[in-house]
């Protein structure tokens, strides 16, 4: 995991976008490959949470408006008992509160979820199909904890209180893009060329090519300058 937290702070310390940022971290984190599921929580008053950022839930959850509702408690709950990190694996009684909470059930692919207090202003909620509970992934979890939460004090505030972007309403109306080319748009939109996002997200040059032509056609643009154009107008 050193070399992908290297991998996230390299990116981190370039990406002014706190959004893009986090979707860095959630696709990233696991060993795996695969997409972890994201929430970034801001506390508020004594003990509140207010929610800021969410990535990576089931496009189900999405629609019924409940992506990060036990989450948040879950994470309200750790920050009650004053805890640095907490670990909630997804057993049997885990999916239980999750369908009674939620009214449907977790999405299998995750296995555990870490809860970590970033500092006495954040707390990130992340979970993954990871599942090694040992000294070396607690002390990894803490200096990943650490990287967001500089990251965090780094990145414009104002950002937090804006709506969705234009590309998002946008994406809305049509085919809905996956977690890994809404992150690919970021980049894009950053202005980063295909070698640049191959290099910068693991993958191969060919895949992200397929990737941004299979994006175009979902949001219905001729190609990359359209994608550019919009953050200039946002």
């Amino acid at each position: 995991m050193q070399l992908r937290l290297r991998h996230i702070a390299d990116f981190l310390a370039n990406e002014s976008d706190f959004r893009a940022g986090l979707k860095f971290v959630a696709v990233n984190f696991c060993s795996s490959g695969e997409p972890a599921r994201l929430i970034l929580n801001r506390v508020s008053g004594s003990s509140g949470l207010s929610h800021l950022f969410s990535f990576g839930f089931h496009q189900t959850l999405i629609s019924l408006g409940q992506t990060h509702h036990l989450f948040t408690e879950q994470a309200h709950h750790h920050l009650d008992k004053g805890e640095n990190l907490s670990i909630i694996s997804h057993d049997d009684e885990y999916k239980q509160v999750f369908m009674e909470s939620i009214g449907f059930p977790d999405d299998d692919r995750f296995e555990v979820t870490f809860v970590i207090s970033l500092s006495s202003e954040f707390v990130l909620t992340i979970s993954s199909k990871h599942h090694r509970i040992e000294d070396e992934l607690h002390e990894e979890l803490i200096l990943l904890g650490s990287i967001v939460n500089l990251y965090l004090n780094m990145v414009d505030k104002d950002l937090w209180n804006q709506g969705k972007s234009k590309r998002q309403r946008a994406t809305s109306l049509g085919q809905a893009l996956t977690e890994r080319q809404e992150l690919i748009v970021e980049l894009i939109r950053e202005g980063k060329r295909n070698h640049e996002i191959a290099q910068a997200l693991g993958y191969s040059e060919s895949l992200i090519r397929q990737e941004t032509m299979a994006i175009y056609k979902k949001l219905g643009v001729p190609g990359r300058k359209s994608l550019t154009s919009q953050r200039s107008d946002d």
